[in-house]
């Protein structure tokens, strides 16, 4: 049994500081909450330090890549950095225990590659990758970024998100990036009727994306389970489209339900 800690040793234990790491928490803490990002000044105002007090934090957070500034813009935002150390732990690293063995046997099963897209500020980031076993592969790159627009993952994370999350989604694809047209109601609107996405790859030729939602124990979405389809000239592959809707839907449920996910 652990020892009752006394008084004297909690009151020894609150005397105990890091003045600088504290400053760099309280920068980290703030920006997290800021999808926008904040000014140098704006930080100082809400932490109530003074521009000297922080500045040296800043820029080795920025040297560390923990944060960075906006092109063209003095706001401050947080970086991917964050992201690859949250992606050690929970719930990423849950997923990606969960989805990683069902994707293994999804691409066994179709003889397709596949991969599991999640979003991260503005655009889908692949966070498992499976490779077909066949000898003939087209896939994705683990770590590759998906826009939002003209993609199946975009799509499927879009049209699942309630509509806050979707404006705010919106809101923060990059510059860079195909945006919102006329038509995103209408797709928005198939997408869930349909229950999964299935379009043309915007990227390479030849390739039909197929896409199913993958859930949380909250019955969120978190992710977006893709196959680039393609089918063999020579008539050699042995599942058919629809054959591949149905064992893709399976697996996304499967990770779903090991997620917690409960079907209404």
């Amino acid at each position: 049994m652990d020892k009752p800690i006394n008084k004297g040793e909690q009151s020894k234990r609150k005397q105990y500081s890091a003045p600088a790491l504290e400053k760099g928490l309280d920068i980290l803490e703030l920006l997290s909450n800021e999808s926008e990002g904040l000014s140098i000044g704006e930080i100082t105002t809400r932490l109530k330090r003074s521009v000297g007090e922080l500045f040296r934090m800043l820029v080795v957070l920025q040297q560390r890549g923990y944060v960075s500034l906006e092109p063209g813009s003095d706001r401050y935002v947080l970086t991917l950095r964050m992201f690859g150390l949250a992606h050690r732990f929970p719930p990423v690293k849950r997923l990606t225990s969960v989805a990683a063995p069902v994707l293994r046997r999804l691409s066994y099963d179709i003889e397709q590659s596949c991969h599991l897209v999640i979003y991260y500020e503005g655009k889908g980031h692949v966070v498992v990758q499976q490779d077909s076993p066949s000898e003939r592969v087209f896939s994705v790159r683990l770590g590759a970024e998906a826009p939002l627009m003209n993609t199946c993952s975009g799509h499927l994370l879009l049209a699942f998100a309630d509509q806050v999350n979707r404006q705010r989604m919106l809101s923060r694809i990059p510059e860079n990036h195909p945006k919102a047209d006329n038509d995103i109601d209408k797709m928005l609107k198939k997408v869930l009727a349909q229950g999964y996405e299935n379009i043309r790859s915007a990227q390479a030729q030849g390739i039909q994306d197929i896409g199913y939602p993958v859930f949380d124990h909250l019955n969120e979405v978190v992710a977006a389970l893709i196959v680039p389809f393609f089918e063999y000239i020579d008539g050699s592959h042995p599942t058919s489209p629809s054959d591949a809707h149905i064992a893709i839907k399976q697996a996304a449920l499967d990770i779903s339900y090991a997620l917690g996910y409960q079907k209404n």
